[in-house]
């Protein structure tokens, strides 16, 4: 029996053909509601380039002088921050030289060795470069 040799039931057309309707419906449902939003776009640009720019334009130099006079002034102060920060540290750091005049902590002791040293650090004299890595 060939598949061809079946009839079609009759709700099925009926079926395929609503859900097309309704498919279609749906279809310019979504075409007027993106042409709606794209007018709407439109005017508000349309409603900003014709009201809000020349505003703007006319303000502008003022705008643009008062910037000017919060960036110095932001400036100057950025300036004083970062000086008495820096003050503050250098009076940090002289009283502890002051109050050990050593200046380091020394290392606690390790298992094998009297005192733990640096990763890389050699005993056995000053350290050297490797061949070929100088600087020149």
């Amino acid at each position: 029996m060939p598949i061809a040799d079946f009839t079609e039931p009759t709700w099925l057309q009926d079926a395929g053909q609503a859900a097309g309707v309704v498919l279609i419906i749906e279809l310019m449902l979504l075409i007027l509601i993106t042409a709606a939003l794209v007018g709407a776009i439109a005017y508000l640009l349309y409603y900003v380039h014709n009201k809000v720019v020349p505003i703007l334009t006319r303000f502008a130099p003022a705008v643009e002088q008062r910037l000017q006079a919060t960036d110095r002034g932001s400036a100057r102060f950025a300036e004083r921050v970062i000086d008495i920060h820096a003050r503050t540290v250098a009076i940090k750091e002289g009283m502890r030289a002051l109050v050990w005049p050593n200046g380091h902590h020394e290392l606690p002791p390790g298992q094998d060795e009297p005192r733990a040293q640096l990763e890389g650090y050699r005993t056995d004299g000053p350290r050297q470069l490797p061949p070929g890595s100088a600087r020149q």
